[in-house]
């Protein structure tokens, strides 16, 4: 029975597709070498809040709202399969979030059954998985470090050649010592897992049997003469049992002739038992059969569940009553992961961070961090509530809210914890939206209501209660026509937001949604409301065309968006078009073009070069913290903006140093990247560069810097400066303010890097800068503005063309999201699976087989745009024995140049005269993009194809502009 798996999707499936959470009721077991007193402190009952979180990728955004919520959590493992891509990214996210991890080792009985492991051959296994996983938790941890490191050599570089020591030397070697102890908090000098801590467990959940060595410690203490905790260490190395000397001796003494005690002790019994049950359902005879091994093990197992026909349920009769899964789990949970109040001072500033503000930092934001960091429980404390997510509950499952006569069917609650305070039912509190500044707030960013509806989730059931104490997990009813899908809850308004979750994926894979029936747009539109609101991770959107589109993280995902729209939300009939593929476009050499205002007044030349990948990369991933960085805020000292400077600075030097060399650029070409930055775009936190330029006026030949290195300040770069101003004489000699055309520049900026000229994808990875240049005046030209339109509108469209211009001219691409495809395969299955990789423009990274089995592992890179029907055609290809898991991986720059016209002998023979032999890839992508949005596509290849886009501004003004772009 799947009972946290209630959705008909999850049952169809056989997958989880949305967190659940259920409160279960723990006594811990009394440990034999534990003081009275303390045992019987230890043996209170626990409150355990399980999240039930889905495995699949496309539900990565589910793994994101229970870890926020969550102290620790158990993180599960095929033993068969390994330590794929998708461990990764989970061991990642709970690094991030700072939870302290269990490691729980599944499908043991897969080892025994169907590969025919040896208990040995299956402890060499084990140790080898475990080595692994311990290695990815100290990447995780070194990765941080050494950018630190890197970033403190930099700043001593700079004190010597300043000879401004004092004050780096200290701020430099204060914050190095801090990361170290924030590194090491809660992290031993040993592995993060080990057997011998506890936080390692092994079982299998089909056959409901689970154990960690701790609990065969009390059994053959005894026996073999040692204390309980030489032996719980003995069991967790390579120590060994001398019969004869009735010893625990180490590998050089056993050399070679004993078994480990890990075997010894608990691997053979089970496996034992597994070739017991396997022998009598062959008929085999066998000479103790499973009800006097039950016996042997003094485990009472009714005679009827031994006398099943079938023996493996027989099987697991035995292994359920002697080795049951749910109290080792429970105890292990116990022991190795913090109660509330022990982790809230690791988590803090994970979910709490220090707030950038704009004045006087205020008493309350002190306050509600010393409360979350104390875990304050008691009632006067302030109340602090953080909601991850809504979920949508049909009505049925919640107590008290039974559907009225035409009402909804789905009722949505809050997914939420209670950080400090108690909350209780009919409390009034502050909704603190993610732009909350608790020193200078306004009613667009905080909202107050009265929470009326508390309920303690217990999987599909949700039953309310009068009040909830901090340290626990709740829903809430009554909050979405506030929340939309993340909020922080707070009985005073200066208390700072939350910090923003982690996502695993990209929104990348979008679809436009219509319905059937014209009548039914309002419900439609509506259902999309309640679909953004139920999906912590889905977008929707309203296009420029009137389209409205969803995008979701996969293909699954999307099928899971749509049948909510269909079923549960819109329920009207729907009609869904191809999937929309988001492609970016950018440059590859450096080039400059001009343009000048439709009036002559002013020519702007904009000269374009590409960034490093790897700049690129932590542009992007850095997003939310330039946003912070960029918007103009700043607290009263500026500290926690240098703070958020330093780290993206430290980012981009780890970046550069995990590099390839023929990535990593000149020494200090971070610095150089930004040093001049004025803005960044689209939506001023892209991945392209504007950098101060350069102004030259008619009545002085001498260039002036024309911007502000807004951007640089934000970033530590460049300090504090007045910017340089035209005087008042050359202003009124001019006839131009050159300083008012900045917003105009600003905008044509943002317009041009939002929409490039290949088809209206946003660029990337461009740097830019612009000159500007005043003609002389037409004395015969009349009223300009009356004849042009304004000025202003005019800067920005010639600011866009000659952007557009020069990006043309810079050897244009197009960039392509990527997945990276793990596909698991038989050696019979080879041949189609690479077959249905070759098809889809694939990228083989590597084939390995898994020790001691048949399977063969294949990593790919994969395109997005190729991904569609890749597991169904995969499944059909190989009748069934491949399947693949996609996660995004990156963005990549398309090798083939869209325009590209042969141009030696050898290329036309090759491609033929025009360059139509064979498919031009970037070229099909590029005119179905411009297809579909409606824009001129040109059959013909020529050196000269002309891209033709109808400008919005100018249109305005009654006239048809075009802006024609040229290859080559």
């Amino acid at each position: 029975m799947r009972f946290m798996d209630f959705l008909e999707d999850e049952q169809k499936r056989g997958i989880t597709m949305k967190s659940a959470g259920i409160s279960l009721l723990y006594t811990p077991r009394r440990r034999g070498d534990a003081d009275a007193e303390d045992a019987e402190d230890a043996r209170a009952p626990i409150l355990i809040t399980l999240v039930d979180s889905p495995g699949h990728v496309d539900f990565c955004s589910e793994v994101s709202t229970a870890a926020r919520l969550s102290d620790g959590c158990l993180v599960v493992v095929d033993v068969v399969e390994g330590v794929c891509v998708q461990t990764h990214a989970v061991l990642r996210q709970a690094w991030e979030e700072r939870l302290k991890p269990c490691l729980v080792f599944n499908k043991l009985d897969r080892l025994i059954v169907e590969l025919g492991y040896s208990p040995l051959e299956t402890y060499e296994k084990i140790r080898g998985l475990i080595h692994e996983v311990n290695g990815l938790m100290s990447a995780f941890e070194s990765e941080k470090f050494i950018s630190r490191v890197d970033t403190f050599l930099h700043n001593e570089t700079r004190r010597e050649e300043s000879g401004h020591g004092d004050d780096l030397e200290t701020s430099t070697s204060d914050y190095l010592e801090e990361d170290e102890a924030s590194m090491h908090d809660g992290v031993d000098e040993e592995d993060a897992f080990s057997v011998a801590r506890g936080n390692v467990a092994f079982g299998s959940a089909i056959d409901g049997w689970a154990f960690r060595p701790d609990e065969f410690v009390e059994l053959y203490a005894g026996k073999l003469g040692c204390s309980e905790s030489a032996l719980r260490k003995a069991l967790s190395g390579d120590w060994y049992f001398h019969p004869k000397t009735r010893k625990i001796v180490s590998r050089k003494v056993a050399n070679g002739k004993l078994k480990p005690l890990f075997v010894q002790c608990i691997l053979d019994p089970i496996w034992k038992l597994y070739a017991t049950a396997e022998s009598e359902k062959n008929g085999e005879w066998v000479e103790k059969d499973l009800a006097t091994l039950a016996k042997a093990l003094k485990v009472d197992i009714p005679e009827k569940d031994l006398a099943q026909s079938d023996r493996r349920m027989a099987l697991q009769s035995v292994m359920r009553a002697w080795l049951p899964m749910s109290p080792c789990l429970l105890e292990m949970i116990t022991q190795c992961i913090p109660g509330p109040r022990e982790a809230a001072p690791r988590r803090v500033n994970r979910v709490l961070p220090q707030p950038v503000l704009r004045k006087a930092r205020p008493s309350g934001v002190d306050d509600a961090r010393r409360a979350v960091m104390e875990c304050d429980s008691s009632p006067e404390a302030m109340k602090i509530v953080f909601v991850s997510k809504m979920m949508a509950v049909p009505r049925s499952h919640v107590q008290g809210a039974e559907r009225e006569q035409g009402g909804e069917e789905m009722k949505f609650l809050a997914f939420a914890r209670v950080y400090s305070g108690v909350v209780q039912k009919g409390d009034k509190v502050f909704v603190l939206h993610s732009g909350h500044d608790p020193s200078d707030y306004d009613s667009e960013t905080i909202e107050e209501v009265i929470l009326d509806e508390l309920y303690l989730m217990m999987g599909q059931g949700m039953f309310a209660v009068d009040e909830v104490p901090a340290g626990n997990l709740l829903a809430i009813g009554g909050l979405e026509s506030v929340v939309l899908k993340s909020a922080t809850l707070s009985s005073s308004a200066e208390c700072p937001p939350f910090g923003d979750m982690m996502f695993q994926a990209a929104a990348i894979v979008k679809v436009a949604i219509e319905p059937e029936n014209v009548t039914d747009m309002d419900a439609l539109i509506q259902g999309l409301r309640l679909l953004n609101r139920a999906d912590a991770f889905v977008e929707v959107s309203l296009m420029d065309t009137g389209e409205h589109v969803i995008a979701a993280a996969g293909e699954v995902h999307l099928e899971r968006c749509v049948a909510d729209l269909r079923e549960r939300f819109a329920r009207v009939p729907i009609r869904v078009s191809p999937p929309i593929i988001s492609f970016r476009e950018t440059v590859t050499s450096v080039a400059t073009a001009s343009s000048t205002t439709a009036n002559g007044r002013l020519t702007i030349s904009c000269t374009v070069k590409p960034m490093s990948n790897f700049i690129i990369r932590v542009v992007d991933d850095s997003a939310d913290q330039l946003k912070v960085l960029l918007e103009g805020k700043m607290d009263e000292e500026g500290e926690e903006n240098k703070k958020l400077a330093r780290e993206f600075m430290e980012k981009l030097a780890a970046a550069r140093e995990a590099s390839t060399y023929d990535e990593q650029g000149p020494e200090g070409i971070c610095e150089d990247t930004f040093r001049s930055a004025w803005v960044l775009g689209p939506k001023r936190v892209g991945s392209n560069v504007l950098n101060v330029g350069t102004y030259t006026a008619d009545v002085d030949d001498d260039e002036k810097e024309f911007g502000h290195a807004t951007a640089a300040i934000s970033l530590g770069l460049r300090k504090e400066y007045d910017p340089e101003e035209l005087d008042e004489a050359t202003l009124n000699a001019t006839d131009f303010d050159i300083n008012a055309a900045q917003g105009s520049v600003l905008t044509g900026f943002q317009m041009a890097t939002d929409r490039g000229p290949l088809c209206d994808e946003p660029l990337t990875g461009v740097c830019m800068k612009l000159n500007l240049a005043l003609n002389p005046r037409d004395e015969g030209a009349g009223d300009q503005d009356e004849q042009f339109g304004p000025l202003s509108g005019q800067i920005i469209n010639t600011v866009r063309d000659a952007i557009r211009r020069a990006v043309m001219k810079a050897g244009t691409r197009l960039v392509e999201a990527m997945y990276l495809a793990v596909i698991t395969t038989t050696s019979e299955a080879l041949g189609g699976t690479y077959a249905v990789l070759g098809k889809r423009r694939s990228q083989i990274l590597s084939e390995t087989i898994r020790e001691g089995t048949g399977v063969f592992v294949i990593h790919a890179y994969l395109p997005v745009a190729s991904s569609f029907g890749f597991v169904d055609q995969l499944r059909a290809q190989t009748s069934g024995a491949s399947t693949a898991q996609l996660v995004f991986s990156h963005w990549s720059t398309m090798d083939i140049d869209p325009f590209f016209t042969p141009t030696t002998e050898e290329e036309r023979e090759e491609f033929g005269e025009d360059g139509d032999v064979g498919p031009n890839i970037a070229r099909q992508l590029m005119d179905s993009v411009r297809r579909r949005k409606g824009l001129k596509v040109r059959r013909r290849a020529d050196t000269r194809v002309e891209y033709t886009t109808r400008s919005p501004h100018l249109k305005a003004h009654g006239t048809d502009a075009f802006i024609s772009l040229h290859a080559g």
